[in-house]
């Protein structure tokens, strides 16, 4: 009889977050294909009054407050521009699809905090990750730092991230206590290990993220039905954030290139100056769908860590914009320096300043990138089998 892993990953229904998907479900095939049968710990919480008040309180405290503020804000900007919520329904429904075919036939519901700890009993193992799942903001709600599992039943997180640069002080001892509760501990960025390895007695591992476990001739397979529309030439982009100065820069490679932008707008919040960037903008688009993007585009322009991941696997010129401003506390640039570093790219691919179209086409060696891919892969296919035996 296969061992039972429950798997703790980011997910949030009708959320259309490529990455966020992509990475659940190569997580999943992973740990199937090493031999052990998964479920998807799906817990639909129950909060009082009261737990609500903590966890808005806690996100003011860790400086998350915006965050907030953006989510409770999307619904008003849905309704004041109508075409807007058409494109998010129709790329929303897209991503279900996917998640219906690839990841919903592994979950298992929980409803409220009681069945949930009672449910973690059935497992012999459950593994937390990947992604940015120990943020200073979901701290209160006990599911990503797997304190629900009893002490006796291993907990084992594979590529979490905290996020941020800092864990605030006020949680500093907290976060320590349940990192001493894990079995190992694999992360996704070297700066991560540093704030396993200061706040509590364990030494992370730096381990790739799920989807750079699978090859390219993997990903290929999975994408090989996806409907694009574009064949000619054309620059990908594929902005999360509001960094106008990104998009001037691909308006410049444009008109260098000649080629035209496909763009996919409007990801993590409505950007008015969207409405007129990119000569194409598709909506119905699924998480395999965006892949194939990636992989035949002449150039990508993004802010992404998972769009700047597959651009890597697929061998693209590339350049990643930083998302959030080099000052800010609460900012997770972090994971693209450390994608970078620990795959031997050139930081000329992350754009501060200068010429796009010369920083585009400097050459990035390839055979070197493959080589620290590999061996971080095989690495990484070890930890996980070794923390899951």
């Amino acid at each position: 009889m296969k061992k039972k892993i429950g798997c703790v990953i980011a997910y949030t229904p009708n959320q259309n977050n490529y990455g966020t998907s992509l990475q659940g479900y190569a997580m999943l095939r992973k740990i199937r294909d090493l031999g052990y049968d998964v479920e998807v710990i799906d817990y639909r919480k129950q909060l009082s009054q009261k737990q609500k008040l903590v966890f808005v309180w806690n996100a003011f405290r860790a400086g998350e407050i915006k965050e907030l503020f953006k989510r409770y804000n999307s619904g008003k900007i849905l309704k004041k521009f109508p075409h807007y919520a058409e494109g998010v329904k129709v790329r929303t429904d897209a991503v279900n699809e996917y998640k219906r075919q690839k990841l919903l036939p592994f979950f298992h519901e929980y409803v409220g905090y009681a069945a949930l700890c009672e449910g973690a009993k059935r497992y012999a193992v459950v593994v937390v990750g990947s992604d940015q799942v120990w943020t200073p903001m979901s701290l209160p709600n006990q599911f990503f730092n797997l304190l629900f599992v009893p002490h006796e039943i291993r907990k084992v997180p594979y590529a979490s991230s905290f996020g941020v640069n800092e864990i605030p002080k006020f949680q500093q001892k907290a976060t320590g206590d349940y990192l001493d509760r894990f079995f190992s501990i694999g992360v996704r960025e070297p700066r991560g290990k540093e704030l396993v390895d200061s706040l509590s007695h364990q030494h992370a591992r730096v381990v790739a993220d799920p989807t750079l476990l699978l090859t390219a001739k993997e990903w290929e397979e999975e994408i090989r039905d996806a409907i694009m529309k574009e064949e000619a030439p054309y620059i990908f982009c594929y902005f999360l954030g509001t960094n106008q100065e990104a998009r001037k820069e691909v308006r410049r490679l444009k008109a260098s290139t000649g080629y035209k932008v496909v763009a996919i707008r409007h990801m993590d919040e409505y950007v008015p100056d969207d409405e007129t960037f990119g000569d194409e903008a598709p909506y119905n688009v699924d998480p395999n769908g965006f892949i194939k993007y990636i992989s035949k585009a002449a150039y990508v322009c993004t802010d992404s860590f998972h769009c700047s991941v597959f651009s890597i696997i697929f061998h693209r010129q590339f350049m990643t914009f930083y998302r959030f401003a080099l000052s800010s506390k609460t900012g997770r640039n972090s994971r693209i320096d450390s994608l970078f570093s620990v795959l031997g790219i050139s930081r000329e691919h992350i754009f501060m300043e200068g010429d796009i179209v010369g920083k585009m086409k400097s050459k990035i060696d390839w055979s070197v990138v493959d080589r620290n891919l590999d061996a971080l892969r095989t690495d990484s296919l070890n930890f996980l089998d070794e923390s899951l035996r």
